[in-house]
């Protein structure tokens, strides 16, 4: 299996596939508090990546509001529950990643989430941190 090096975690790590890892990756940041479930986010990124053959019906569309532990809800502090703290020493990771826990073909460690923990995707967002007396 070919190694590939890292620099978020500083080390090589196992890379379960042959072809060489993709040169660009891409990130789309939205307020979700203006959102109104258009799905137009989610037809610009089909349009965008899925071009090839048995990939018309495939949808990428994955909402996470930081930093209040994720959406959905926690789900990055359950999984560090479940993985334990991240041991690092100059700079580099000593712990396992979730990709590192089980064989290099099995899928990453994780857990799924209840249905509950999708009702608040603004959670923290729209709380208020204060109240002004008359006015400002």
């Amino acid at each position: 299996m070919p190694k590939r090096t890292n620099w978020h975690i500083g080390r090589e790590m196992d890379y379960p596939y042959e072809a060489p890892p993709p040169k660009k990756q891409v990130a789309y940041i939205f307020d979700i508090n203006k959102c109104i479930e258009c799905q137009t986010c989610t037809i610009a990124c089909k349009t965008c990546w899925t071009s090839g053959k048995g990939q018309e019906n495939i949808f990428f569309n994955n909402v996470e509001t930081k930093p209040y532990g994720g959406y959905p809800t926690a789900w990055d502090l359950r999984l560090h529950e479940i993985q334990g703290p991240a041991q690092w020493k100059n700079g580099v990771l000593q712990s396992k990643t979730i990709f590192e826990t089980h064989g290099p073909l099995d899928p990453p460690t994780g857990h799924r989430p209840e249905a509950a923990d999708y009702n608040m995707p603004n959670l923290g967002e729209d709380d208020i941190t204060g109240v002004l007396e008359k006015g400002g």
